[in-house]
């Protein structure tokens, strides 16, 4: 199960995650990020999240790779997105 909570402030919109990013949520997140205003950056706290699969993992690292900032990211969750930016770029 995953859990968006949104907070804005100062320009700056945080998508804080908690639970489990898994494919059947990917749409979920990518919906909440597309709804978060325009004139804010949206950063995602990822301190609560405790697993992401595959698509999930990919799915983060490449929010990051378009200027989307993460923040607390939890050890497992960055080798998790680190093995699938590896596997990617071998398929």
């Amino acid at each position: 199960m995953l859990r968006i909570s949104r907070s804005d402030s100062a320009g700056v919109t945080v998508l804080l995650l908690e639970g489990k990013l898994l494919a059947p949520w990917l749409d979920e997140l990518e919906h909440a990020i597309a709804a978060a205003d325009s004139k804010n950056a949206v950063q995602l706290d990822l301190s609560a999240l405790n697993f992401a699969d595959p698509s999930g993992a990919l799915l983060l690292a490449t929010l990051e790779r378009r200027g989307i900032a993460l923040r607390a990211v939890p050890p497992l969750v960055a080798g998790l997105m680190a093995a699938a930016l590896s596997e990617s770029r071998c398929a």
